[in-house]
């Protein structure tokens, strides 16, 4: 038998990858970057167009929060339960070490009251969603 007809002759495999779910997320992970981008071009060409959806930013930011919060599962808090180390280490470099280094740069840099201001700023404000709150 040749390698070809065995291929051939091969049951299909339908793992995990291949459910309506996992496509629909590939969608919309390939999708999803493109509509940002495309929105961010369109507010830069015409931003008085865009600029009465400004009021909504806070409810559109607490709206993907929570959308982001309703993805976790006991399991996730179970495991800070049991490895809290990690999560104190995060916690620590964030408002610890991540705004006593902005200080530090600025200190280091010299830099204008206005632009250390703003770099302490950042140093202070933590990543991700809750970012753009702060």
């Amino acid at each position: 038998m040749s390698t070809k007809s065995i291929r051939e002759s091969a049951p299909i495999e339908h793992g995990p990858s291949s459910t309506g779910e996992d496509r629909s997320a590939r969608i919309a992970v390939t999708i999803f970057p493109l509509m940002i981008i495309a929105s961010f071009i369109a507010a830069m060409a015409a931003p008085a167009a865009f600029h009465p959806l400004a009021a909504g930013t806070n409810y559109a930011l607490g709206i993907i929060m929570f959308g982001m919060g309703l993805t976790l599962k006991v399991s996730d808090f179970e495991l800070v339960v049991k490895r809290p180390l990690p999560v104190l280490i995060g916690v620590v470099a964030q408002f610890v070490i991540m705004p006593l280094l902005a200080v530090l740069l600025t200190w280091i840099f010299q830099l204008p009251a206005a632009i250390a201001v703003g770099v302490i700023l950042v140093g202070c404000a933590p990543g991700g969603t809750s970012s753009n709150v702060i």
